[in-house]
């Protein structure tokens, strides 16, 4: 059987594929090489003894494209592409698939998985269109979605011909001589295995293909016969006594290290002690040195992440750390010492998990199952101790931290363990460091790994190794308020009581300031830039659910019950009052369409010399049941009535299409579809031309309409930037630091290490600098007496401006906003050496247009003006005031 390019290939080409499906670079690479493949190569199927019919000719033609491939190595056309951990290699396989139907009419599918996990995995996303990664999502080729069929389906049901099938089977379902897929089915009228090997055009699709590498695994693969494998593993090697021998059909190699470098991972990190060698340290010691300074990093991780999630308003991340072992006497002894008092006073004692590679391997499988669900928030287990149980499709994006005791004796093995951590937690970069890093403990490798780092193919960078004398070194904080109740709280607390008409025992007192601490807690989150808005009700009401949790102050809030939940909804509409007065409303501008973009078609000819269909017989003829050969023609009946406005048919598949407006272009699309019945008609006839346009309908909208596409014109709208809304809140931040020193002290670290707090004016208690002349600033700003009202460091995110530099677009980020009685200013500091730099220009440029905007709008909004300030380092001095600095660098 031949299997030729179909009309859907225009419309579904591998930009269009690439675009709906989301692909990544890698994956359009392995989809082009694919599409190059066979383009030049022919594909058939093996015959009934495994012959694959002109295998040389196929194999010189696939290795003129590309050279590493020497050898299918299979008895039929298999190819193997080599994609990194996290890169998506199902989704890649769904590609595959959906190009495959869409240019050859391929419609069977044999997904064949490694073990349980994965092959849960692939049938969800394969076959499960409410699954978050359901690969198929937002194409249009299939009239129907792709069935799938899966277990003992093939025992149960017909497998109906339809447009796509999957078929989606774990190895071992098939791999012996007495599984149920080789006896003989009823329905089928032979065996599963033998069925799908007479499908005519098969292909077989190999997640993790080195596992089917020996011997009984390729054998029964062989017994399908497909026209085409492909295989997909991070791992293109197979091993063979010492040796790791690689494969011969790769044709396409995107190595983990790549996928770092283009930031489709997380990026691996090295976590040491200098010196080590120089100590006689014994291994348990070793271990045990590892394990702390392991679980001290996962201590700095989780504050990390915790604050990443409430300055972003993202989900909780909670990571955890893989523990790996020599053997199970050695996980047996390092989970007792996880356990113990010994290890950080008990603190992991019900929060470490093991899993014994003695069990089956069912069992094993069911563990890692319910591993899983280690990424959930609610979740207890932060420590997983495994004996070198890291089997593929544990696609947990939450371990950070990976402590191999005893185990990381090789590159590969580093590699394969720094793997299980590679995959982004939020699906893309942060651009926080610590937050888009995986790191692997590695005290007793460290000569190794620094030498690594040094070579280009290594999954390490010389700048990416951690010392664990440092770890704690650096500090995280999320900026906060000051409010007012937070100043001599006792002695508040105490007059609260009064008021309240209770007496101000100590456990009332206590009680008071709670409820307070936790309004504010609430309120803060509630209204930061970019928070889930909540009301006064909606955030007393969570205040009071904490506070009868708290087994500390549940009773004693409890006895006074109606008179704290009044006091609760004055404190919260008090606080949010004060925690708004706080903040400095930043207008948001954005693009508004004043003339709308135009499209329309230049007027042309079709171009008919595609336009090769024939009539179709359509008389109707009966045929005995009993002998073939007995057909008699049924005289004045007709399969098809003539259409009687062929060309309205034509017009109104036209019309359903993307790009169509039928009031901008009903005149050409009218004649288009007149001049293609022309030619029809000219050659057939009148009923044949009306014959053609009921068969072949579809081809012939879809080809007029590829024309008109290319005569498609368009013109581009004219936009405005305007205020769109002005948010109440301010952005929370995140800082890490070395040091920490009120705003007015000095410090010792470099100033971009260092914390300041003690900030009276500012938006918040805390603020970090990149210059001293910033710092300064930043004091004449918060001194009693400035005419500043409030300032701020804004947050990355808080105006959203782009300026353009040599052509691309930058992000732009002010140094301070500034208020005072009677205006709002955007205020930059620049280096004596930097004032006429290209770039600072066009920084500069931005920000007084965007005050310009925003002054516009200010004005008719009875709102304070915006201005720009553009200060020289020189003019910031301790005794020079911001009436100054505003009256002299703001033109």
């Amino acid at each position: 059987m031949t299997w030729k390019i179909r009309p859907l290939a225009e419309q579904y080409d591998l930009d269009v594929i690439g675009g709906r499906m989301s692909l990544r670079k890698p994956q359009r690479e392995a989809l082009s090489r694919l599409d190059k493949i066979l383009s030049c190569v022919k594909l058939d199927k093996p015959d009934e003894t495994g012959v694959l019919p002109q295998c040389k000719e196929k194999l010189t033609a696939v290795h003129e494209l590309y050279p590493i491939c020497t050898d299918f190595e299979r008895d039929f056309f298999s190819l193997a592409f080599a994609l990194a951990t996290g890169v998506g290699k199902t989704r890649l396989m769904g590609a595959f698939i959906t190009y495959l139907y869409t240019h050859y009419g391929l419609k069977d599918y044999f997904v064949v998985a490694p073990n349980i996990t994965i092959y849960d995995k692939l049938r969800q996303d394969l076959g499960n269109p409410d699954s978050e990664k359901y690969v198929f999502r937002g194409l249009g080729c299939f009239n129907v979605q792709p069935t799938i069929y899966t277990e003992d389906d093939y025992r149960q049901k017909r497998l109906q011909d339809s447009d796509v099938r999957i078929f989606v089977y774990n190895i071992d379902k098939f791999n012996t001589e007495d599984a149920k897929m080789r006896s003989v089915n009823e329905i089928l009228g032979d065996s599963f295995v033998g069925w799908l090997g007479e499908l005519d055009g098969l292909v077989l699709l190999m997640d993790e293909s080195h596992h089917y590498r020996a011997d009984k695994s390729a054998a029964s693969l062989s017994l399908l016969r497909p026209v085409l494998g492909l295989e997909l593993t991070a791992t293109p090697f197979v091993s063979k006594g010492s040796k790791q021998v690689p494969f011969k059909n790769v044709v396409y190699e995107y190595p983990l290290s790549q996928a770092i470098a283009d930031g489709y991972t997380r990026t691996p990190y090295a976590l040491t002690r200098q010196n080590l060698g120089s100590f006689n340290f014994g291994e348990e010691h070793i271990d045990r040195l590892m394990l702390e300074d392991g679980l001290r990093w996962h201590e700095h991780i989780k504050e990390v992440l915790a604050g990443y999630a409430m300055v972003h308003n993202k989900r909780l991340v909670k990571p955890f750390v893989l523990v790996v072992c020599k053997d199970t006497a050695h996980a047996e002894e390092t989970l007792k010492y996880i356990q113990s008092e010994e290890f950080f006073g008990g603190k992991y004692k019900d929060k470490a998990i093991k899993v014994d590679s003695k069990q089956s391997k069912a069992q094993r499988e069911a563990n890692v199952k319910l591993l899983l669900t280690v990424e959930k928030a609610d979740n207890p287990i932060e420590i997983v101790i495994h004996v070198n149980v890291l089997k593929e499709g544990w696609d947990v994006n939450n371990l950070y931290t990976i402590i191999p005791l005893r185990t990381a004796s090789s590159r590969i093995l580093r590699e394969q363990l720094v793997g299980r951590g590679l995959r982004l937690p939020y699906g893309e970069r942060t651009g926080e460091q610590e937050i888009d890093a995986v790191t692997l403990t590695a005290h007793d490798k460290f000569d190794e790994i620094v030498a690594e780092a040094q070579k280009g193919d290594s999954i390490f960078r010389a700048g990416n190794i951690i010392k664990a004398e440092e770890i704690g070194r650096e500090k995280t904080v999320v900026t906060q308020q000051k409010l007012d109740f937070e100043t001599n709280e006792d002695k508040n607390a105490k007059e609260d009581c009064h008021s309240l008409g209770i007496e101000a025992s100590p456990e009332n007192v206590a009680v008071i300031k709670k409820v307070k601490q936790v309004v504010k807690t609430k309120t803060v989150a509630a209204t930061a830039a970019g928070a889930d808005e909540k009301s006064e009700q909606e955030i007393a009401r969570e205040s009071v659910e904490e506070l009868t949790r708290d087994e500390g102050f549940a009773g004693t809030y409890e006895s006074n019950q109606e008179i704290l939940e009044r006091f609760l909804g004055e404190q919260t509409k008090k606080i949010k009052e004060e925690v708004m007065e706080k903040y400095i409303p930043i207008p948001r501008i954005g693009i508004t369409e004043i003339e709308p973009p135009e499209y329309g078609f230049e007027d042309f000819s079709l171009d008919t010399a595609d336009f090769n269909y024939q009539p179709a017989d359509t008389k109707a003829y009966a045929q005995s049941l009993q002998d073939a050969r007995d057909v008699f023609d049924l005289p004045g009946m007709t399969r098809f009535e003539p259409l009687q406005e062929p060309e309205r048919l034509i017009v109104r598949l036209i019309r359903q299409k993307p790009q169509i407006d039928y009031r901008i272009c009903s005149d050409l699309l009218w004649k288009l579809v007149g001049e293609a019945f022309t030619y029809y008609k000219n050659l057939h006839g009148e009923d044949g031309a009306k014959n053609i346009f009921l068969l072949y309908q579809k081809n012939i909208a879809d080809a007029i309409y590829g024309q008109m596409m290319k005569h498609m014109t368009f013109t581009e709208g004219l936009y405005e930037e305007r205020v769109m809304n002005e948010r109440g809140s301010n952005y929370h931040q995140q800082y890490h630091y070395q040091e920490k020193v009120d705003l007015y002290s000095s410090y010792s670290a470099d100033i971009r290490n260092v914390l300041f707090d003690g900030i009276e004016k500012g938006v918040f208690y805390e603020a970090k600098f990149d210059s001293l002349p910033e710092l300064k600033l930043a004091r004449i700003l918060d001194k009693q007496g400035s005419s500043a009202q409030k300032w701020l460091r804004p947050a990355a995110q808080e105006f959203s401006l782009k300026y353009e530099y040599e052509g691309t677009y930058h992000e732009y980020q002010p140094d301070f906003v500034v208020e005072t009685v009677d205006r709002r200013y955007l205020v930059e500091v620049k280096g004596m050496d930097k004032l006429n730099d290209p770039q600072v220009l066009a920084k500069k440029a931005r920000g007084q247009a965007y005050c310009q905007i925003v002054t516009d709008w200010a004005t008719a909004a009875g709102s304070k003006p915006w201005q720009y300030l553009f200060i020289p380092e020189d003019a910031v001095q301790g005794s020079t005031t911001f009436e100054f600095l505003a009256a002299n660098y703001g033109k």
